[in-house]
């Protein structure tokens, strides 16, 4: 028989391997190569903000994706090339050179390669194609989310792809090298040093873990809030106290064992005990990582979460479906035409309320911060909106007792105050046309989100006496007009929301069309900065008009003037929640995938290590039950620790993250630590059925007679 007969002959025995590795290999191409044309898609550019962490956290998900997939295909490529010594065991026993085994590996590797690359990069075209239709599923406004892969998105994959064929090329130049007929005869039977595990490993782990977590995560907002000091940026390496307190706790599991007080109990089960201390540094390794997989994996899903109900929440507590405010000497639309709009839709107007606000010149205290991230004072000057107390009473419903002097700060619902301004800065008000100056006294907030998303830092309201004063000698270039008014579908035939939807778009349409250059602005310019910005010679920022089109994606969000509407805010967040959010569970999908894979590969190496011991301890006359006992032991520590110390971890973290962001837990901050318990049970429901198959697998490989039996971790 021929080498090249006997060549085909072992790798038809073992095309069980190579299936593995070319599965690796192509779903790690298609997921990427996926993901990436959805992420450079022109249609998600335009949608992302430039500069914004909306991208930046998008961009360190694409590096999570492809991270993860190369270290899931390289566990399968490891589990290959383990496998292909054997033949080349034989082969070398048998005469052949080592130079031509290194070739027909090659081949063969190219050969698979190839294949699966092509084929993941081919397929994932309409892979992306079908999940860009779940995102047109979820979204209300499906005009902007058109099916647009990017070249850049292919390019990546594509590079993926070549880096990935690159570190398995590398693996088997490594393992051509170190192939020998000794030491492949003694692969089996080579054990890493067995090192005393001490028992206060676990609890130092669990320690670290914390005290990483919490210096990484509290300790930076705790000495802006107490100290007015931000971290610098290599703070962030206390994260590793967190990853080395995980690896102790790994390691503990996987290698601490101790007689205690039943040493019966510890000899009768000395071998599932300390089977997996012969491997202990490449166990701990893989299950660290799998732990990570699972905190990437329900991280991810968290924070898309997180980010649907902020985008859904926002403006929710407005007790006016819908607001805009403009400069008082244009031309702007009215409650009548407003009505007129609305009957065409089927859409009644419930209630309708105006008002007029001043532009005063106010000075402030805010606080900026330096290069050494010290926080410090700072007096600023610029425009704010200003409310007459009884108009504020007969928009709100609420009374308001303000004395001449006197103020009070127009805050969202819930308001909480933040690091760069207080809700009593305010230092003097100035009339920008006659220079009358009025040092005001704080007398508390008042409530209405439809005011205070119309003014920076903060819309207020003066008593009526002042307001008259300030208004009686200012011009109408420094005076502003509001319309407020709520909307319902007048007919139960069809969908309510979409006739709603319908209104919202034509009243805003109308609104955007009869807005002129006095409106024309960035959403943080303020005339008063500029005129301050010059007089210094300086360059000012926000200078410049937008492009006032309709159809224009970032007028919502880059317009001083932009109208506001629930509904119409809601639906376009959505277009930003399905990209955001779908791709997050993308991710977790990913994550979920390889540390299946992970796992499943763990599994069998035990198994193939220590075949022989099973042999022998049925030769020394052990049951099945006893070696079904053995092999549950060893895919508990795999499967059931790493989750359980990635959801613990994730679980920290994510409770460490909603609480230290303001100080406090919300509601809906609290429903999301719920879904995630439930994200949790749900991996490890699937992470079970691996187990499942492991089991099976695990059974097969040792040759035992394990009857079928209830497998629990």
């Amino acid at each position: 028989m021929t080498m090249s007969r006997i060549t085909a002959k072992l790798r038809k025995k073992n095309r069980d391997q190579y299936l593995l590795l070319g599965i690796c290999i192509f779903l790690s191409v298609i997921l990427v190569t996926s993901f990436t044309m959805m992420y450079f898609s022109p249609s998600i550019q335009e949608l992302l903000p430039p500069g914004g962490d909306t991208r930046k956290l998008m961009k360190l998900m694409m590096g999570v994706v492809m991270i993860g997939c190369l270290i899931f295909t390289l566990y399968g490529s490891s589990l290959f090339f383990r496998k292909k010594s054997r033949e080349f065991g034989v082969m070398l026993a048998l005469g052949e050179e080592r130079g031509a085994l290194a070739g027909q590996l090659a081949k063969e590797l190219a050969a698979v390669v190839v294949k699966y690359v092509l084929s993941g990069i081919l397929l994932a075209v309409p892979v992306s194609y079908l999940i860009w239709k779940l995102f047109q599923a979820i979204a209300l406004n499906t005009a902007r989310l058109k099916y647009r892969p990017g070249n850049a998105g292919i390019f990546a994959g594509i590079l993926f792809a070549a880096i990935l064929s690159l570190c398995i090329l590398i693996l088997g130049i490594r393992f051509i090298r170190q192939a020998d007929i000794m030491n492949i005869l003694n692969a089996s039977r080579k054990t890493e040093m067995v090192r005393e595990i001490k028992p206060w490993f676990g609890r130092l782990g669990a320690a670290l873990v914390a005290a990483g977590l919490f210096l990484a995560m509290a300790v930076p907002q705790l000495t802006v809030r107490l100290f007015r000091q931000g971290m610098p940026a290599i703070w962030n390496v206390t994260y590793l106290l967190g990853i080395a307190g995980l690896y102790l706790i790994v390691l503990s599991a996987v290698g601490y064992s101790k007689k205690g007080k039943h040493p019966e109990k510890y000899y009768k089960n000395i071998i599932s005990t300390n089977l997996m201390r012969f491997t202990a540094r490449q166990t701990t390794r893989n299950m660290l990582c799998i732990a990570l997989l699972v905190f990437v994996m329900v991280g991810s899903a968290f924070w898309g979460v997180m980010y649907y109900f902020s985008a859904m929440d926002g403006g929710g507590e407005a007790p006016y479906d819908y607001s805009w405010h403009y400069p008082a000497k244009e031309a702007q639309i009215g409650k009548k035409e407003t009505e007129k709009i609305a009957r065409e839709h089927k859409v009644t107007l419930t209630a309708y309320e105006d008002l007029d606000s001043l532009q005063l010149v106010i000075r402030y205290t805010g606080r900026d911060m330096d290069e050494q991230k010290r926080y410090f004072d700072a007096e600023y000057e610029k425009l704010a909106t200003f409310i007459a107390a009884s108009d504020f009473e007969r928009i709100s419903g609420r009374s308001i007792s303000l004395k001449a002097g006197e103020y009070q700060t127009v805050t969202t619902t819930d308001f909480q105050e933040n690091v760069w301004v207080s809700v009593d800065c305010l230092n003097e008000i100035e009339n920008p046309a006659t220079g009358e100056r009025m040092v005001p006294e704080f007398r508390g907030t008042a409530e209405f989100d439809n005011l205070a998303i119309g003014s920076d830092p903060f819309a207020f309201l003066l008593s009526d006496e002042d307001y008259n004063r300030f208004a009686k000698d200012l011009p109408d270039d420094w005076k502003e007009k509001h319309a407020f008014f709520n909307a319902e579908c007048m007919t139960d035939a069809g969908d309510k929301k979409f006739y709603e939807y319908e209104f919202a778009d034509a009243v805003i349409r109308e609104y955007i069309a009869r807005a002129t250059e006095l409106s024309n602005h960035y959403g943080l310019y303020d005339s008063r900065e500029e005129e301050l910005a010059l007089a210094a010679g300086k360059e000012y920022g926000y200078a410049g008009k937008i492009d006032l089109s309709p159809d224009n994606p970032q007028i919502m969000d880059d317009w001083k003037y932009a109208p506001f509407s629930k509904i119409f805010l809601q639906a376009n967040a959505m277009e930003m929640v399905a990209v955001f959010v779908l791709l997050s569970i993308y991710i977790s999908v990913i994550s979920l995938t390889a540390a299946g894979i992970m796992s499943y590969i763990r599994s069998i190496t035990i198994a193939m290590d220590n075949r022989q011991l099973f042999e022998d301890l049925r030769r020394l006359g052990t049951d099945d039950a006893y070696e079904e006992k053995v092999i549950k032991v060893q895919l508990r520590k795999i499967f059931a620790y790493p989750v359980a110390a990635g959801c613990t971890v994730v679980g920290l973290f994510s409770l460490f993250l909603t609480y230290f962001n303001d100080m406090r837990l919300q509601a809906f901050e609290v429903n999301m630590l719920l879904l995630e318990v439930l994200l949790m049970i749900f991996i490890a429901g699937v992470l079970y059925v691996v187990y499942r198959i492991a089991y099976g697998k695990m059974r097969r490989i040792v040759g035992s007679g394990i009857k079928k039996c209830s497998c629990r971790i």
